[in-house]
């Protein structure tokens, strides 16, 4: 794949609605593939330990029902969960299997344990090594390949104090490709790498273009229209150490990395290495199951020799996340979430899948804004859906004219919405299960109103073959809005612009509690040294 496209699986293109992407791309996709396939679905609100709201999602064919939470369903149990929740335990329950599962040596260090502990056991330990929190996530205080107790020294108060993960883990560093490898039951499902953000130079763009240019594809791909590459400090200090500069020009064919962790919030590429797993590798990620009670399915992170065909499990997920298998930046698209779903209801399987979705953001509001504790999503038929779009020329921007149109559409049960175009025409786009209805529909509409002074002399008409949401819409121009919803659109954007103000205090606020603390104010002349070492280079 070049870095000029991304490729969608046909039944998710446009069907993923900005709530369903980023961090919810699991909990809308399932949800969506259950169902699709005629499942009754719910949402409801669920809250924590701490009183955090969490949606949750329940799937029901009328005689079973199944709970999920993000893409991990009540298969797996709460003991598989909080094993998994913990680094230390996961490498004990892989240590003392019946088939050990190989994981790297090293020791945990609770919130009671002094530095001095911590770097006294690292002496002992053969360098570079690593230092993460027994609970992080997304990469949060991770460094690996730490090659010296000077480092460690620096890194051990940072991870700890400045960053707040008080529980750590000193372990061996293993060298190679760190592997997701996705399994359910006891079949491999597929496998990524994630890339650290970088740029492919083409000979003609500076590094700046070239990232923007990069940002605009992986706006159109859900799972990282939120992740987009930031220049910040770390990148321009990566560029600085090669020498480049952000209006340097890199060769064609060149690429040139931005950062040296590999996370995907950080402007990395999922890439699809599903068949690049071995029948050994395959093996040592199918034994992590047994060897923790009630994990049905699961995502392991292991680290792989490729050379000489072997693995080391460094975590193991309870609940991975599915968007970077779902929507790689390379490599083939795997369908998780029809995998869920045959696992949790087989009898689905081969009965259709309808192409519709949902409006996941309408959905959620009410959960959101606590007035509703649930949220029901209209039960469809799983039967292929078609479709047209046409186009009606003529005397049709008419008073009305669309919301006759709506009428009819509804009256028919069909999906899809009505437009009035610039150039004086009006866009149609109609699906439903019925053929011979859909046409009816087509010829009702070219007719049109008897009571209207509606005059349609020509219709250009196309099938549809892609997805279509749920409903039928009136799609407004901002020309045609009433004042009432111009000053309603603009309010609107006053309530965004507040949540930003908001969001950057807030920001603002944290950083400056960092620089309070007293770790902060002792390593300050470190900082100074590092600048001035980086201003002589």
């Amino acid at each position: 794949m070049s870095e000029t496209e991304f490729r969608w699986m046909p039944h998710h293109e446009g069907a993923v609605p900005p709530a369903g992407q980023g961090k919810r791309i699991s909990t809308y996709t399932v949800a969506l593939e259950g169902w699709r396939r005629g499942l009754n679905l719910k949402y409801y609100s669920h809250f924590d330990e701490k009183n955090l709201l969490k949606v949750r999602y329940s799937l029901s064919d009328g005689t079973k029902t199944h709970h999920f939470q993000l893409s991990m369903g009540d298969g797996v149990t709460q003991e598989a969960f909080d094993i998994c929740d913990n680094k230390e335990t996961t490498k004990k329950y892989l240590r003392n299997a019946d088939v050990p599962v190989p994981v790297p040596t090293g020791k945990m260090f609770n919130e009671n344990s002094t530095d001095e502990e911590i770097l006294a056991f690292a002496e002992t330990m053969e360098f570079p090594i690593v230092l993460k929190p027994t609970d992080g996530n997304a990469g949060n205080g991770v460094f690996a390949n730490i090659q010296t107790m000077e480092e460690l020294k620096d890194i051990i108060p940072h991870v700890r104090e400045e960053l707040g993960f008080k529980e750590v883990i000193v372990e061996d560093y293993i060298p190679g490709r760190e592997f997701r490898v996705v399994v359910i039951g006891d079949r491999v499902l597929g496998a990524m790498i994630r890339r650290p953000a970088s740029v492919l130079g083409d000979g003609k763009h500076t590094i700046k273009e070239l990232i923007a240019q990069t940002n605009e594809i992986r706006m159109t791909n859900p799972h990282l229209t939120s992740r987009l590459i930031k220049v910040d400090r770390e990148i321009r200090t990566m560029l600085k150490r090669k020498g480049y500069k952000l209006n340097t020009i890199p060769d064609e064919g060149e690429r040139v990395y931005l950062r040296e962790k590999s996370n995907l919030s950080k402007g990395g590429d999922a890439i699809d290495v599903t068949d690049k797993l071995t029948e050994n590798l395959k093996a040592i990620a199918r034994n992590v199951g047994p060897a923790i009670p009630g994990l049905e399915h699961y995502g392991v992170d292991m680290i792989v020799d490729e050379e000489n065909d072997t693995g080391v499990i460094l975590e193991v997920n309870a609940r991975p996340g599915f968007g970077g298998h779902l929507f790689p930046m390379e490599g083939t698209p795997r369908d998780f979430a029809k995998e869920i779903i045959d696992y949790y209801f087989p009898k689905t399987k081969g009965k259709g899948r309808s192409w519709l979705y949902f409006d996941f953001d309408s959905a959620l509001e009410p959960i959101r804004n606590r007035t509703a504790s649930s949220v029901e999503i209209t039960t469809i038929s799983p039967k292929k859906l078609r479709g047209k779009k046409f186009i009606l020329s003529g005397k049709v921007i008419v008073p009305g004219y669309r919301g006759w149109i709506k009428q009819q559409a509804k009256y028919r049960n069909l999906n899809g919405y009505v437009e009035n175009k610039e150039d004086g025409t009006v866009e149609v786009l109609a699906a439903g299960t019925d053929p011979l209805v859909l046409e009816g529909f087509v010829n009702k509409c070219f007719k049109g109103p008897k009571d209207k002074d509606v005059e349609v002399t020509a219709i250009h008409e196309e099938n549809w073959d892609k997805p279509v949401k749920l409903g039928f819409d009136i799609i407004n121009r901002k020309t045609d809005l009433t004042p009432l919803e111009l000053e309603k659109e603009i309010e609107k954007l006053k309530t965004d612009n507040e949540k930003l103000e908001m969001k950057n205090q807030y920001l603002i606020d944290r950083h400056n509690r960092f620089k309070a603390r007293k770790t902060w104010k002792m390593t300050a002349p470190l900082r100074f040294a590092y600048k001035l070492i980086s201003r002589k280079k």
